[in-house]
């Protein structure tokens, strides 16, 4: 553990994230919570670091829900209008995160109190459609309902659990979904909601499809589907951080999520598809991004102009650091993966704290 020691010995930067990074929360359990606070209490650094994280969310305490009806992500270039204004909605999202994260350090219930409007105001709003680019991003309204459930009255309670299993059916009954990273999301969907419902249906579709999803999305050799469609490491890179997500904190409910080394028949593993990414989050290789992306979008976004899908792009070792502050978690030497980058003033987030074996003992 001397890296997470190292990084958290200068200072610790906190990067606002967006919705992009928000779709994977870090869940604590009441033992693991307490092991937080005593560090809090130890580590003037991680107490700057949950600081920041505590003025945000007092900050979030001010705003309006501002649900919609229909999430416009997916498919959609950057610059379309749509989209824009779904991203300004899902602003209620990252508050969400940051109120949930800030209540780890303090017994104040206000935080609690707060994620309940968000929760009510999309619950009561937001129309499921299957999508599970588009529904990936509410996952930290799930979390939140769990975690403060007793804000909700029973009336409150049933009408946010009818929302969630009909997000959860619609995922399941979906005709067709590609087998990358949309497969990932969706089951990580559809198991976060199992386990939030306690229901033994939805956690062994989940399971299930997840053993499914690493034997013929993967392949012995690291790559992926992802890789091989797109041509780009950074959706190898989305299609495993929702794993890692979902087996760190769904496998506190059910030991059956426990798969970041399950090897399927074929040789495949999510682990090696992570190792297959170490030596460019290191530096030690170089990739050009996008040459071959057999996608449609990815030629549109070029088309318009936009420096991060360019055929050619190198890729940048930072894109790779979000998932290992989550790998670290199964393996605490990849956090000299960002050993490098100190110089760079890039350092571990809150993420890559509440994935520390200081938090989990």
């Amino acid at each position: 553990m001397k890296y997470l020691f190292l990084q958290f010995s200068v200072l610790i930067l906190f990067v606002g994230v967006g919705h992009a990074q928000t779709t994977n929360i870090v869940i604590l359990d009441s033992t693991e919570i307490q092991n937080l606070r005593v560090i809090l209490n130890e580590n003037s650094s991680a107490k700057n670091l949950s600081d920041s994280i505590s003025k945000m969310a007092t900050e979030s305490l001010k705003r309006t829900p501002q649900p919609v009806t229909e999430i416009y992500y997916e498919g959609l270039l950057e610059n379309n209008p749509k989209r824009i204004k779904t991203i300004q909605s899902l602003e209620d999202i990252d508050a969400v995160v940051s109120l949930i994260y800030a209540s780890y350090g303090t017994e104040d219930e206000i935080f609690g109190r707060k994620v309940k409007d968000f929760v009510l105001a999309w619950t009561t709003t937001f129309q499921p459609d299957g999508n599970p680019i588009n529904e990936n991003k509410l996952n930290a309204l799930f979390w939140g309902f769990y975690m403060f459930q007793n804000h909700f009255n029973s009336k409150e309670q049933e009408t946010v659990e009818k929302w969630l299993l009909e997000i959860a059916e619609r995922e399941m009954n979906r005709d067709q979904t590609p087998n990358n990273n949309w497969e990932a999301k969706r089951l990580k969907i559809i198991g976060t909601i199992g386990c939030i419902l306690q229901s033994e249906e939805l956690k062994s579709y989940s399971v299930e499809g997840f053993r499914k999803y690493i034997t013929t999305a993967y392949y012995a050799d690291g790559t992926s589907n992802d890789l091989k469609s797109r041509d780009a490491l950074h959706y190898h890179i989305s299609g495993l951080t929702p794993c890692i997500s979902s087996f760190i904190n769904l496998s506190k409910f059910d030991q059956r999520f426990e798969l970041f080394e399950f090897v399927s028949e074929s040789g495949s593993s999510i682990k090696k598809s992570v190792e297959f990414v170490l030596p460019f989050a290191t530096g030690e290789k170089q990739r050009e991004e996008w040459t071959n992306s057999k996608v449609k979008l990815d030629k549109e976004r070029a088309s318009a102009g936009f420096e991060e899908y360019r055929p050619g792009k190198l890729f940048e070792p930072q894109k790779a650091f979000p998932m290992f502050e989550w790998a670290c978690f199964y393996n605490p030497d990849w956090y000299s993966v960002f050993e490098k980058s100190i110089s760079e003033m890039y350092t571990c987030t809150w993420i890559g704290l509440l994935n520390s074996s200081l938090v989990h003992k």
